[in-house]
């Protein structure tokens, strides 16, 4: 990539509030203000290497910042355990407040509980279907169509 390329590339990605303004990122990186939207249009959809940068850059950014099932599931085990710290207000008076550490509140430690239940199934019924063939079986028997009552 180059210089200027990389600097857009820098420039586009790197907007902390992630607005991607592709316009301002040209201009960021040296090219043309009166010839920014089209610069930053020709990067952003008909440049490969730029395109692919970005996607990869993206889908870096998302496994880093998107948590995984064993994280969630660690995470809730913490809780529930207590291992957890959290800010607790205590207040002293006059409207002031001041926090002290503690571990999470009963109500916290039960829905993290809860919340690890469901992630094993536990509170579902477990049934198992084996072969997977279904046999109807006409076990009722048929009265009278011909009574009367």
């Amino acid at each position: 990539m180059t210089g200027k390329k990389k600097k857009f590339f820098e420039a586009y990605t790197g907007d902390p509030m992630n607005k991607r303004n592709g316009a301002a990122a040209a201009v960021a990186a040296g090219y043309s203000a009166k010839s920014a939207k089209q610069t930053a249009y020709r990067l952003l959809n008909k440049d490969t290497e730029m395109m692919a940068a970005i996607k990869e850059h993206d889908a870096e950014q998302h496994k880093k910042n998107t948590a995984r099932e064993n994280e969630i599931v660690e995470f809730l085990t913490s809780v529930m355990r207590g291992e957890e710290v959290e800010n607790i207000p205590l207040f002293v008076g006059d409207g002031e407040q001041q926090f002290k550490e503690g571990a999470p509140s009963a109500r916290d430690r039960l829905k993290a509980a809860e919340l690890l239940g469901k992630h094993y199934a536990m509170f579902t019924e477990k049934t198992a279907i084996e072969g997977g063939q279904v046999v109807i079986v006409n076990d009722i028997p048929r009265g009278d169509t011909n009574a009367n009552g």
